[in-house]
């Protein structure tokens, strides 16, 4: 296949990378043209720099086995590295037949440079070979990295060996003070623009779905969602689990494709619900997809909780806890992580938490850095006075007469969420401390409604 089909075909694959793809094939050339001695190919991570150069080399090479793929990641030696290579460019795979072993054992550059030679210098036409290395910012600081930059001039005329070096880091931030190499040839590949990801998403359109239609949607998607991230992979998983759910009503007859609003209203608890669960993986994919899908007789608080149970993990462990007792097991972690001082200005009846005038103070009061929060420092010991004073004012409706509260905390200690650190002799002032962890807290509170980060001195 020539240059001027692979430049057209991976374009037409990579939206918005022709560009770069041009430069690439650019400095590659004919198989037994020279290339540069280095490539150094960065850019923000998910901008298509790994995937259009395994395309790349897949359309170049036609199966050859001219190019050696491996990730620092897995290479994490010199060694493994080395090895690595060689296997690629013998065309060796490591089998049961062969007793898993590599092409050549190789400890070190010497011997590396020393097999290389060996292997590609006896060629009658000088084919260009390729070592494609991955997250090379984790070589940074050994002399692995400035081996492989001046590998060419290491073979000499041996062997024409081009290293590509794919990183997030600029090369700025690569360079030694001593090691002798020159600056590698540089291709940039920016983050992709708002107009170059539709064009991508819009791949992504299921089958019998209107593109017009499709690509309304993911619009809107995007803008709800590219301040969290401009990933494409994180906007292709959100757009594979939310288009099921915006147009289901469609298919149950609650609304048609031309009434957009009213879809994008039905679905607007799955896009609060994903910015928060399904884009920090604290919900799975396999039980997003058992959520019942949006409708018009279904509230928004309902279609929310049953995500947020899912996320939280309901129906099992700690989730099982009655629902008073979960608001006591609130009310205990503020007071062990709040000053009694505050209490006044946290759980006062019509006072904002998140007063202007306490953030000043807070300020000023951790100037130093955070060294006295009480997150670090662990929990106090409270009263069950001050216990039971949180609880009723963070509990929004009044509490059933029938509830029997002393009961429900003498059930906190025994499972072992409070500890009493009083004596047992003792029947007045009676102190407990809490011993649930912070993530804990936030699951139960949001099974509950309760944004406790809002009454926590420390995050508030």
């Amino acid at each position: 296949m020539s240059t001027e089909d692979v430049n057209a075909q991976l374009s037409e694959k990579f939206p918005g990378r022709s560009e770069q793809i041009d430069q690439l094939l650019s400095l590659l050339g004919e198989p037994t043209d020279a290339s540069p001695g280095c490539i150094f190919v960065y850019g923000p991570s998910a901008s298509g720099k790994t995937t259009v150069l395994q395309s790349l080399f897949s359309h170049y090479q036609a199966g050859e086995t001219r190019m050696a793929y491996v990730s620092s990641v897995e290479c994490f030696t010199a060694r493994l590295l080395f090895e690595r290579t060689l296997n690629a460019w013998a065309g060796h795979v490591p089998s049961k037949e062969n007793a898993y072993s590599n092409y050549r054992k190789c400890d070190s550059l010497v011997d590396f440079v020393a097999r290389v030679s060996e292997l590609l210098g006896d060629e009658e036409q000088a084919e260009t070979h390729y070592l494609v290395v991955d997250q090379a910012e984790r070589l940074r600081g050994t002399s692995v990295l400035t081996s492989l930059v001046r590998l060419s001039e290491l073979l000499g005329l041996r062997a024409n060996v081009c290293v590509v070096l794919v990183s997030t880091v600029v090369w700025d931030k690569f360079r030694v003070r001593h090691g002798g190499a020159t600056d590698p040839t540089l291709v940039f590949f920016p983050r992709y623009t708002k107009a170059q990801t539709l064009d991508i998403l819009a791949h992504d359109c299921p089958t019998g779905e209107p593109p017009g239609f499709f690509l309304t949607f993911v619009d809107a998607l995007y803008e709800v969602f590219h301040r969290n991230s401009t990933s494409v992979q994180e906007l292709r998983h959100l757009v594979a689990m939310l288009y099921p759910k915006f147009v289901q009503p469609v298919f149950e007859g609650q609304a048609t494709r031309s009434e957009f609003s009213r879809l994008f209203k039905l679905c607007q608890p799955y896009f609060s619900a994903a910015s928060e669960r399904l884009y920090l993986r604290e919900i799975s994919t396999s039980e997003w997809q058992r959520v019942a899908p949006a409708s018009a007789k279904n509230r928004a608080e309902d279609v929310a909780q049953a995500i947020y149970e899912l996320a939280d993990g309901s129906g099992s462990g700690i989730m099982d806890l009655p629902y008073y007792t979960k608001f006591l097991l609130v009310a205990g972690y503020l007071a062990s992580y709040n000053p009694s001082r505050l209490d006044m200005q946290y759980f006062a009846r019509g006072r904002d938490p998140s007063a202007k005038g306490r953030k000043r103070k807070r300020q000023a009061e951790d100037s130093l850095g955070g060294q006295k929060r009480q997150q670090l420092l662990g929990p106090r010991a409270f009263a069950i006075e001050r216990l039971l004073a949180i609880f009723y004012s963070i509990v929004a409706e009044a509490v059933d007469s029938s509830v029997d509260v002393q009961v429900q905390i003498a059930s906190l200690v025994t499972l072992r969420l409070f500890t009493r650190t009083s004596s047992g002799d003792r029947l007045d002032g009676v102190k407990c401390r809490c011993n649930v962890g912070l993530e804990t807290i936030r699951a139960i509170s949001r099974s509950v409604q309760f944004e406790v980060d809002r009454f926590l001195y420390d995050f508030a």
